[in-house]
């Protein structure tokens, strides 16, 4: 059960009001009366509700990201550059992560919600954002096209297959396998392996397709990359983000057996670690910013109108 301001009132000896003045910093207190109030939320696990200091006139000054999860250096570095890009406007931020999981997503956007958070950057991979509305909530999605009701900043996934296929040619490549690193990607249309498709059709090469979960353990990630390649002799194979790539080259060295491996997304991380690695540089800073700049247009101004669609050139590394 939820913790009152009532309660702490009791326990810290003091007034309602006095409480609601410690938490909104409104009039004077003494510090020994202050610190009274502050140790008693502390030992009660108190949470101000933000809701109620909006309706005293304070906005939250937050904005609540969801991403899949911390682990994949793509939404690492995602995640650093939207919190650097909105400490510029003052705001602060409140992260979730969902590993694509359609009920954690639920959970936290109600988490979001009861925090009166005022705007959402969400990188969502399940349907979720397709049939809710948000009560109104200013929301920007990255690399995830939704519906008009939510705007989205993405790389041109598109052509970022192209050039992948492209070079794969220009190695004389013959036989490619496509890896996927979410089942989604052969569901859904996935515009990198459209891209891919589009040229690799056009050339007289053997194409293999494969997926993993994305929200699979490492370790079952591994065993089933291995399992893929179990007896095949792929020349080249083509991933669909970093992460997978660097998982197949793992694989790939202990069967001693070396295939092209290329990947997508570039992070500075993983072109820092891994600097001969083929891939598809978006750029993310970028990105960023202009997710932060709409969000905060729409939260200032409820009758800004964006595009339904903004995208970045992406660019082949190595």
């Amino acid at each position: 059960m939820r913790v009152t301001i009532k309660e702490v009132a009791t326990e810290a000896q003091v007034s309602i009001a006095t409480v609601s003045r410690v938490i909104n910093d409104k009039g004077y207190i003494s510090s020994k009366t202050r610190n009274r109030v502050n140790n008693a939320m502390r030992k009660l696990n108190y949470k101000p509700n933000i809701a109620a200091r909006k309706l005293h006139g304070k906005q939250s000054k937050t904005i609540g990201i969801i991403i899949p999860t911390l682990n994949n250096p793509l939404f690492s570095e995602l995640f650093d550059d939207i919190e650097k890009h909105l400490n510029t406007y003052e705001y602060q931020t409140l992260l979730c992560t969902t590993n694509n999981s359609l009920e954690k997503e639920k959970q936290c956007f109600e988490l979001l919600k009861s925090n009166q958070v005022e705007g959402i950057i969400t990188s969502s991979h399940t349907d979720f954002l397709d049939n809710h509305t948000f009560d109104g909530y200013p929301v920007v999605s990255f690399d995830r096209i939704t519906s008009n009701r939510i705007p989205v900043v993405k790389s041109d996934n598109l052509n970022g297959g192209r050039i992948i296929a492209k070079r794969i040619l220009e190695m004389n490549k013959s036989y490619v396998l496509i890896l996927s690193g979410t089942k989604d990607g052969f569901y859904k249309n996935d515009e990198r392996i459209k891209g891919m498709l589009s040229i690799f059709r056009a050339s007289d090469i053997s194409i293999g397709k494969a997926a993993i979960s994305f929200a699979s353990p490492t370790n079952r990630k591994l065993a089933l990359i291995e399992q893929i390649l179990s007896g095949k002799k792929y020349d080249a194979i083509c991933c669909t983000d970093d992460v997978t790539a660097l998982l197949v080259n793992l694989v790939c060295t202990d069967m001693n057996y070396h295939p092209l491996v290329t990947g997508y997304d570039g992070s500075k991380s993983v072109r820092t670690l891994f600097p001969n690695l083929i891939t598809v540089k978006q750029p993310i800073d970028q990105m960023a910013k202009l997710m932060c700049d709409i969000l905060i247009k729409r939260i200032q101004y409820p009758y800004f109108i964006s595009k339904d669609e903004y995208s970045f050139p992406a660019t082949l590394i190595n």
